[in-house]
Order: C-alpha cells, then structure tokens, then sequence
C-alpha cells in the first residue's frame, strides 16, 4: 500500500479520469470531509448550460478514489475525543469511524461497512442526489457566503499580545506556537479549544476532569491532536489580521481547515498557494507537500507507461499491474514511496498462488466476521492495533475505471459467481418467509 495521501478539491478536478486512477493506485487516499462539503456545495452553484452543476459533482465523483480511498472522520470529531482523554493517532495514518468490533473463533477483528460518504459518491457518480444533499449544499453555500472573516479575526484580539506582529506565514505559525505551548496556560489552552469545537459548557468540566486525571500535563502533551488544530486556527486569525491572508475571501476559511488533516497522511497535494504557503509550516521531516501540477504530470506519465505495457500484462488488471511504481522508477510517485518505505524497490520472493481451499477459507472467515458485525452483540475493541486479528472493510470496486480494466477477466467471474450465488441465496431465505 502507497504513502498516505491529503488532496483537496482543486487538485482532483485537475485530474484526468486515468490520471485520478492512477492516483488511486499509488496512494493511500486520504479523503477528507471538507472534500466532502466542498464537492456538495458545487450542487448549489451555476455551473452554466453546457456543464450543470450536478454533472460537474458527477464528474468530481468519478476522480474521487475508491480502491485505497479511507474517508477521515471530521477533524472536530477527532480533537473532541483528543480533549477527553481518548489521544488521536499521530502516525500518519488515515482516522477512519465506523469500525464494528466482533470476535469470532476467540480471535478479535473489526469490520468496516460501506460508509455513507462512499454511497453518496457512487450516487452522485450516476447523477442521483437526494433532496436533503441539495438543500444541505444550498444551507452551506449561504453560510459560507456569510461568513465574516473579519468579525472571526476581532474574536481574537484579546489572547494575541499588540506587540505579536507576524509580517509571513512562518511568523504567524510560530507565534501560535507560542501560544499553544505558552507555560503555565494549559487550563487557557483547553478552554480555547473547547470554544473553537463550540462544545457545551459540559464538555469543558469533562475535559478539566480527564486533563487533571492524567496529571495535568502540557496541553501539546496531553491532546497532541486537539493541539495542532488549535495551532493551525491561531495561525489563520494571526496570518488574516495582520494582512498576510485576506480576510475578503470568505474560502480562505475551508482552504485553512485542509491543514487539519495533515496529521493523517505522509503528502498533502495541492495547487492552492495558501496552501503551498502555509502546509510545510506545518509537516514534519517525514512529510511533503507537493505542487499539484508536479504530481498531475507524474500521474501522466506513470499512466502513459502501464499503457504501454503488452496486452498480456495489462489483462491481470490495473489493481495488480500498478500495486507500486516501477522498482526502477526516478519519478516523483516513487520519490514519495521511497519516503515512506525505503524497502519497496528490493524484489520481493516469489508467493505462491492461494489455493481453492485457502481462498475459500479466508472468505469463509470474512463472510462470518461481517455476520458477526450485523447480528451483535457488539464486543469492546482491543486498544492495541496489533491484536486486531481479522480487518474487514467493504467497498465497491467498479470492473473498469476510466480506459482501464482494475482486475482479471478470472477476478471478474469469480466474483460474478460469488454474486450470483449470494443472491440465489436471500431469493431462497425470502421464498421461505413467505412459506
């Protein structure tokens, strides 16, 4: 599996269908909800005759990846629990919800259904929109068009000293720095946090409890998650009222929230210049942002190889054909990878190929995990990753993607048989409730 992977609206829609497929194979996509928001709202737009709105989502739909894409829970969602004690992942690893604990032969697993977000894309994709995404869309668009910048940055004004003058972004990020970090002003930075989530009063005595519970650490040490996006909303107001960002662009306020997720992946790909400004600011030594014109070109030309690879290598289907770049490969993809996982160019040993019974055994295994997940009761989940024995997640794979075939002509049947006979199967269970 590829380098983890935050991209944002403008760079998708830069993208070819067979350059956002390859995309898809290369990397572990990080789709995040502010995509999701930003790609609705695009409902409520003009977007003139010859291209209708819902045909522009439907066409961002098709580029959105879905073989190694993991839909990211909201960032609110994510530093509420960092507050309450429950400490995020920082490990540049996807923060996916959803996920159904069940145990089954005394072996622990976690099974992940189909989320909404990936239905709502298979929806949109076919031009289908609920009543309820068009009028959520319309809602968000007033919102954000009404939204005063300004007003926003004024709320600051009393925690940010008049002697703070940032004049660049890197002045701006270290001064909020400061602020997050600032001894002795933990209890300060927690309430911060608590207001900018709008969390009820509540919330702030369960989070004092919880932060005096661990020893009353620092606040980066206690709620390093809750920390950074504290962070990265001072660096916003610092940056936008001292002119460094306008505050006339009410979109500079989604563009921000994209900084957020960095902790969630190894490369943010972008092609925003706020964005080119302000995300190195905040990505450590083993992450990169990349310029989405760079990375578009890669894309190209990684497409443009397997293309020409023999008919016979291309009939395995793309999802085996291009797992990883060429092992000898100078592009910036591989660049990426070798970021990551420094081994993958080394030839892997031969593996034998599974065999009926193995294959059979291992569906047999998910079938009863996913059995397990629908028909409870829900079991707790371990704490430690490493003993989750069993992960299931469920997706929709189409047989083709752009000029692409994604598996073998032998993959396709096997799982054509697979459907027929699980549908043979509730038409018999119907048949019998009926009797």
């Amino acid at each position: 599996m590829g380098p983890s992977l935050v991209f944002d609206k403008s760079f998708l829609q830069s993208l070819s269908v067979d350059e956002a497929v390859m995309l898809d194979q290369m990397f572990t996509c990080v789709v995040t909800p502010v995509f999701m928001v930003e790609t609705l709202a695009d409902l409520a737009k003009e977007a003139g005759p010859e291209r209708p709105a819902a045909k522009a989502v439907a066409g961002l739909a098709e580029r959105t990846p879905v073989a190694h894409g993991y839909m990211n829970t909201f960032h609110q969602h994510v530093a509420e629990s960092d507050l309450l004690g429950d400490r995020a992942a920082m490990d540049h690893r996807p923060a996916v919800a959803g996920g159904i604990p069940v145990r089954v032969d005394g072996k622990a697993g976690v099974v992940f259904e189909k989320s909404p977000e990936a239905q709502a894309f298979e929806r949109w994709q076919a031009g289908a929109f609920l009543d309820v995404e068009r009028l959520f869309a319309s809602q968000w668009r007033k919102e954000l068009g009404e939204l005063d910048l300004k007003a926003v940055a004024d709320g600051y004004r009393s925690i940010i000293r008049k002697e703070d003058r940032p004049k660049n972004h890197a002045e701006a990020r270290r001064l909020a720095a400061a602020i997050v970090d600032a001894p002795g002003q933990t209890f300060r930075a927690l309430r911060m946090s608590h207001d900018l989530l709008d969390l009820p009063a509540e919330t702030m005595r369960r989070i004092a409890t919880a932060w005096k519970a661990a020893g009353s650490p620092p606040f980066r040490a206690y709620a390093p998650f809750a920390a950074h996006c504290l962070e990265v909303d001072l660096y916003f107001v610092l940056a936008m009222t001292n002119g460094i960002i306008s505050d006339q662009r009410s979109s500079n306020r989604i563009d921000v929230s994209y900084l957020c997720y960095l902790p969630f992946a190894h490369a943010f790909v972008s092609q925003d210049r706020l964005h080119r400004s302000a995300a190195p600011l905040f990505m450590s030594n083993r992450q990169r942002f990349v310029w989405g014109p760079d990375l578009k070109a890669d894309l190209k030309r990684l497409n443009e190889h397997f293309s020409g690879l023999p008919d016979e290598e291309r009939s395995k289907g793309l999802f085996l054909l291009a797992a990883n770049p060429p092992r000898d490969d100078e592009g910036l993809c591989a660049t990426l990878w070798d970021l990551v996982n420094p081994g993958w160019r080394k030839p892997r040993p031969d593996v034998p190929a599974l065999t009926r019974e193995q294959q059979d055994t291992i569906i047999g295994q998910s079938k009863g995990m996913r059995a397990a997940a629908l028909a409870g009761p829900m079991v707790r989940l371990p704490r430690r990753a490493e003993d989750v024995q069993h992960l299931s997640i469920a997706r929709f794979i189409p047989k083709t993607r752009g000029s692409w075939r994604m598996f073998s002509a032998e993959t396709e049947a096997a799982s054509d048989e697979e459907r027929r006979l699980e549908h043979e199967a509730r038409q018999r269970a119907a048949a019998d409730l009926q009797g």
